[in-house]
């Protein structure tokens, strides 16, 4: 997983990238997952916790079970008017079929401020 972010004036662009390498399954989809995105974020760095100032949810569950499971997603841009310390951040939800758990968040270190 890698995100990126640029800066053009006051706007900051960002888009993030999955990449999979995994073995070959059999089955229908809904044999390995009830849902899997990715929730890319435009973030702002001050002290204390970082808030939110755009954010965007990308539903990858079909592009991960095609085919052999080997695959990739880039996610369109995403962009916002923004101050200095401003940052691009990911997070990816995965819900398992059938473990009764729902969507499990797993953070991905974001990108340096631009």
């Amino acid at each position: 997983m890698n995100t990126c972010a640029a800066r053009s004036g006051g706007t900051v662009y960002a888009y993030a990238e999955a990449q999979w390498d995994g073995p070959a399954l059999y089955g229908t989809a809904s044999d390995t997952f009830d849902g899997a995105k990715i929730r890319l974020q435009i973030m702002h760095s001050q002290q204390g916790t970082d808030p939110v100032v755009m954010e965007r949810d990308f539903q990858i569950k079909d592009q991960l079970q095609r085919g052999d499971r080997n695959g990739r997603y880039r996610t369109p841009v995403i962009n916002h008017r923004a101050g200095s310390g401003a940052y691009g951040d990911l997070v990816l939800f995965l819900d398992w079929h059938g473990d009764g758990h729902g969507y499990q968040h797993h953070d991905y270190k974001g990108t340096s401020t631009v």
